[in-house]
Formats: C-alpha cells, structure tokens, sequence
C-alpha cells in the first residue's frame, strides 16, 4: 500500500509538470527563443527559477547532512548565498542590456562579446561542458535515493538509481522540445512544492525535533561554535568555502542564463532582492531541521539521509514521500537548467562557432546535444563510479576560474582576450590537479581551497595581461562603447519590459 502511495504521488507530480508545460507552450520564433525563452519573464518566474536552479535537490541530502553531521559549519550555505544575490543586483542591468542588445543567448556569447575572438568563447563553453558531466551524473543518482525510498525496501538502491535515472530521461523529452521557455515556467510549479511546501513541512518537523527532547539544548557544544581551524582542516577553509560558493554559482551556465530570460532589468533586480528572504527563510529551516537532527539515533551513521532518518522517526509513509516530492521538484528543475544550458552551449559555442549554420541549424544541434549529454550521463550514473564525488568537486573548483573573466570584465574595462584566455586555462589546469591530490583543502595553505589558489593565479596572469598587452585603439573604443551603452547616464531606461536599445546585427 505504502508503495503504491509512493509512486502515485511521484505521477501526480509529473501529471502537474505536464500540465504547466502544455498550459504555456508555443512555438519558439528563432533559436534565441528557444535558448533564453523570448527574454520574456517577470520577476515572479525569475525568482522561483533561480532558487530552483541555486537550491537543487542536493542541498536536501549533501548540504543537511553537512550541517547534522558538523553543526553551524553547515550554514555558511546562507552566508554565500547573500554574496551571490547581491553579485546577481550588481550585475544585472549590464549583462541583461548586453544580451538584449547584442543577441546573446549564453555565459560564452558574453564572454565572446567582451573579448573578441572564437578562443574566448570556445574555452568557457568547453570547461561548462566538461564540468556540468559530473554534476549532472550525481545528480541523478541522488534521484536513486528518492526512489529507494518511496519503495519504501521492495527496490534495492541499485534499482532505485535506474528508476531515477529513467524518469529524468523521460523529463527530458519536453526540456528538448520546448527549451528555456518549458524550463523556467516548470521551475514556478516545481519552486512551489520544494520551497514554499518544503519550507511548511520543515516547520513541521523542527517542531517535532524540539518537543521531543532534540532541540539545541541537546546539542554538543562543538556543534554550536565554528571550529577555528576549519574542522580541523586550516583556518581559513570556512572563507574558502564561502568565497567560491558565492562566485562560482554565477559560474555555471545552468544559472548564469536565467540573466538573460528576465524581461528586463528591473524585473532581474526585483528577483534578487526576492530571493533573499526566500533563500534565508528555506534554507535557515533546512539547516535548522538538520542540525537538530544530528541528535536522533542512526543520523551520524549516515549525515547524507538526516532528513529520511527523522522521517523515519516520526513514522508514517506520508512524511517520507512529502520530503521525497521536495527532494525531485528541487532536482528535476537543477537537471533541466543544467541539459538546457550545455546542449545551448555545444550548440551556438562550440558547433556553430566552427560550423557556420541558421536558427534551424542550431535549435537541431541543440536538441540532438541535449539527447546525447542526458543518455551518456544516465550510463555512466547506471555505472556507479567510485570517484564521481571527487570529479565533482574538482569540477567546481575549476568551474569558478570563470569567476575572474566574467566579473572583471563586467566591471573593468582594461581586461583583454589574452589574459582572460591564458589566466582561465592556467587557473582551470591548476585548480584541477590540485583538486586530485586536495580534494577538500590544502592543509600547507591553512586550509584553501584548490579553487582559490587557481583564482589567484588566474588573477595575477589577467591583470599582467592586461598591462604587458594594451588593447588597441580599435578594440578600446569599441569596449568603451560597450559600456557607456550601459552606464546609468547613457542607457535607456530599462523597466520590467525589454529594452529599446535597437538589437544587434543578426549572427549567423
């Protein structure tokens, strides 16, 4: 009965998906249609859609079982989060209006339109893909987890990844055909089960944690207190972690895009400021419930399932499958950002950039990408490799390399296609072999991470590019128009509708 229960939700949800899909489908007019949804959403579905896109379901299972397992270590979450938030207000009106008014459709097209060149495009997009591989493959292991347990024992863990790994496949064939646009407005109706309903259901079990004997007091002390050497991996790898959570999230393409969807600048700034209190509302209940639950029998054994556990505390099917639900709609909505973005990526940054093709040419391309990086990363899921875990942290340690090109290049005029180049393969190959002999930290550096020792290579080759190699006249003036069209004196006015800044030429 209970897994029939189970697995009747689980088809409710997707009835739901389905139902918001066909509701808001129509035929994208071009390929940037398809890639960034017609620039067309106002600061409700901006908002759902980044916290769907910054919360995926790992933060149910990684981040809570960080915060059980270690205590207030956890809640740095909450902490890089507000970076990121004001990095995205700070931002925003100069990476919108750019991508209004040249056509740009990805983080690549950005880079490509700030440097000049086929290498400044091509580099970022190649690490997007090679990154997002690894994280998109546990993220559908952590699928299995969802079924294992609305199972509720008659599949084994093994069986439940393939059953996961099946039904996101199967979402994909809608993430194909109907691209941004069906991503952004399913991240609404998913936002509302993992945040909104997620946020009451926490509520709900914080309150049972505190009843029953498990609330602070309870605690180790240690657990209450941020350990000044890190937990014992250097002092300074709580700023470490902090630092390059707060960065590298605009790093990845899945998230940088949701810049662009936005129906104007205004409704990307309002998205920001909404995200907050969203973001500190969920995820200070989420920690909070997971910390808290670090006291229940069975939880230290296994920090990753706190939630589950303490489901399995209270008892009852109908408490496992709500936290089940929250855990998909939180995944399902990361997966598709993340397929969307890279099949986006190959397409209009690496084929088309050495293949000259038409809109037709590159949604085909985009589709068929898509197809292809969903089943190879459901293989290799279905595999089971050891070493997923450490790839993916090397990847996002490589990843935020992309963080100095792309914030100091919005921000500063002086950067050239050479340093940007040069300093992003250096501080990516850096980050990267350190990452496989440091997966966590690098205890002769006090803790740092390989990702910052990458960050600051990559800064130093880009800022000495930028003195030993000066831009042209040609290339300056074209970079000093590029902002002036943006600064706050020059630009038009930009409310939640586009832009009246005529567009760019058409691209090939």
């Amino acid at each position: 009965m209970n897994v029939f229960l189970g697995y009747s939700m689980v088809v409710l949800f997707f009835a739901g998906v389905l139902l918001t899909l066909y509701m808001h489908r129509r035929r994208d007019a071009d390929f940037t249609d398809y890639a960034v949804g017609g620039r067309s959403f106002g600061s409700g579905y901006q908002t759902m859609s980044v916290l769907n896109t910054w919360f995926p379901g790992s933060v149910f299972i990684a981040d809570s079982g960080l915060a059980a397992r270690s205590g207030v270590i956890g809640f740095h979450l909450l902490v890089y989060g507000l970076f990121a938030y004001l990095l995205m207000y700070l931002m925003s009106r100069r990476v919108w209006m750019w991508g209004e008014t040249n056509g740009l459709r990805t983080q690549s097209d950005l880079f490509g339109l700030r440097y000049g060149g086929t290498a400044s495009r091509t580099v970022p997009a190649l690490i997007q893909v090679l990154v997002n591989f690894p994280m998109t493959v546990l993220g559908m292991q952590a699928m299995g987890l969802i079924f294992f347990y609305i199972s509720f024992g008659h599949l084994s863990y093994s069986q439940s990844v393939l059953a996961g790994v099946l039904v996101l496949v199967a979402r994909q064939f809608w993430t194909v055909r109907m691209g941004m646009r069906g991503v952004v407005v399913t991240d609404f109706y998913q936002g509302i089960i993992a945040y909104v309903f997620g946020s009451a259901l926490l509520v709900g079990l914080i309150v049972y944690l505190v009843v029953n004997g498990h609330g602070f007091a309870a605690l180790p002390v240690e657990r209450l207190s941020l350990p000044v050497d890190g937990g014992g991996t250097g002092g300074l790898y709580l700023f470490a972690l902090t630092f390059t959570g707060a960065v590298g999230g605009w790093c990845l393409s899945g998230m940088f895009v949701r810049l662009f969807t936005a129906d104007g600048v205004r409704s990307v700034k309002r998205s920001a400021v909404f995200v907050m209190p969203a973001s500190l509302i969920f995820a200070g209940l989420l920690l909070t419930a997971a910390l808290l639950s670090g006291t229940l029998p069975g939880v230290s054994d296994d920090p990753d399932r706190a939630l589950f556990t303490l489901a399995q505390h209270i008892g009852g099917p109908w408490i496992i499958i709500a936290i089940a639900l929250c855990v998909l709609a939180a995944q399902i909505g990361m997966a598709d950002g993340v397929l969307q973005s890279v099949g986006t990526l190959i397409a209009n940054d690496l084929v088309a950039v050495y293949r000259p093709m038409n809109d037709k040419g590159r949604l085909l391309a985009a589709k068929i990408s898509i197809a292809v990086y969903t089943v190879a990363s459901a293989l290799v899921a279905n595999i089971g490799l050891s070493n997923l875990i450490t790839l993916s942290i090397m990847a996002y340690q490589g990843v935020v390399q992309l963080a100095v090109p792309q914030f100091l290049g919005l921000f500063w005029k002086r950067g050239n296609r050479i340093g940007a180049v040069a300093g992003t393969v250096v501080g990516f190959c850096t980050a990267a072999g350190l990452s496989a002999v440091y997966p966590t930290s690098i205890p002769w550096l006090d803790g740092l991470t390989s990702g910052v020792v990458g960050m600051a290579l990559n800064l130093a080759i880009y800022v000495g590019c930028a003195y030993l190699f000066p831009q042209s006249a040609a290339e300056g003036k074209r970079i000093s128009e590029l902002f002036a069209a943006t600064s706050v004196a020059t630009a038009p006015a930009v409310s939640g509708e586009a832009a009246t800044a005529p567009p760019g030429p058409a691209r090939a």
